[in-house]
């Protein structure tokens, strides 16, 4: 009975902020219709194609880190419960999209154990990457002004983290919380920064990927594609972490707009991220139609 209200106040919520979003697009909608709009479809499909590509690559991160605990698994067998899991992600908590990967994996003769530490190392090694990257390119962009020292300390704390023993205590550290059964990670240090840097060139893809999709509805210089770009990276990775909306619903459209709207009006930055969730959908759907195929 609590668990149903707790999900009905979290979709209030979520109803609540999309809600007012698209009231104030309405309210302003005389400044969104005359802005210098450029709706272009061949660069629509590029970066929804690049998406997509990017979902195949993830997919072949997850299988390696599978491999590296002892498990294979077959690309086509690893599309669909990726796919299918992911659809979890929409269900607020963020653990039904793990707990599915570990029931379909379970049927393909992986215990759960191992799909369980591949997931949770999978999404550890997702953020750090996405965060390094975020730092690298747009830090004091996005972060302040702040000195110098910080990011570099920022840096190398995330660089210990990823450290096996490090990562180790700290992802066990919540799942204790959580009370989740306790991880033994057998990646060495090297296995862990290489899985980190194709994290990390996977958020490129993804940046690029966005940055294509804002210039198939208006030009603008491509000076600002490293910002732009981590923007998306840093807004979809806090989005992520809230686990009170599903999806990160609101939280990840807000934040775009906050950072958008520094080159962009606020109607129009408010128009582009809520359209930009539609356009990560779009590819979502048209991986999880595919993978009905397979």
């Amino acid at each position: 009975m609590f668990k149903n209200k707790g999900y009905h106040i979290k979709m209030i919520i979520v109803a609540a902020i999309l809600f007012f979003f698209i009231r104030y697009i309405y309210k302003n909608w005389s400044l969104v219709s005359q802005y210098q709009w450029q709706f272009r479809y061949e660069l629509l499909t590029v970066s929804i194609l690049l998406v997509i590509f990017n979902f195949v690559f993830l997919i072949q991160i997850w299988r390696k880190l599978l491999s590296g605990l002892g498990y294979t698994l077959g690309f086509k067998k690893a599309f669909k419960i990726w796919f299918y899991s992911s659809m979890g992600k929409y269900v607020p908590g963020k653990v039904w999209s793990i707990m599915g990967m570990v029931y379909l994996c379970e049927k393909e003769g992986i215990p759960k154990s191992a799909t369980f530490t591949s997931a949770i190392l999978n999404q550890a090694f997702n953020i750090v990457g996405g965060l390094i990257l975020v730092v690298l390119l747009s830090g004091k962009r996005l972060f302040g002004h702040l000195p110098t020292p910080f990011y570099l300390v920022l840096g190398l704390i995330l660089l210990i983290i990823l450290h096996p023993s490090w990562i180790e205590k700290l992802l066990n550290f919540f799942l204790k919380i959580l009370k989740k059964e306790q991880l033994k990670i057998n990646l060495s240090f090297r296995h862990n920064l290489a899985f980190t840097l194709f994290f990390m060139l996977s958020w490129c893809v993804y940046g690029v990927a966005f940055n294509i999709f804002i210039r198939s509805l208006t030009p603008y210089s491509w000076n600002l594609a490293p910002f732009i770009g981590s923007t998306f990276v840093f807004s979809y990775i806090v989005g992520f972490l809230s686990v009170f909306v599903p999806g990160g619903l609101g939280v990840r459209e807000g934040l775009l707009v906050i950072y958008l709207s520094n080159y962009f009006p606020l109607p129009v930055a408010t128009l582009i991220a809520l359209l930009s969730r539609l356009w990560m959908t779009t590819a979502e759907i048209l991986g999880l139609a595919v993978s009905f195929r397979l």
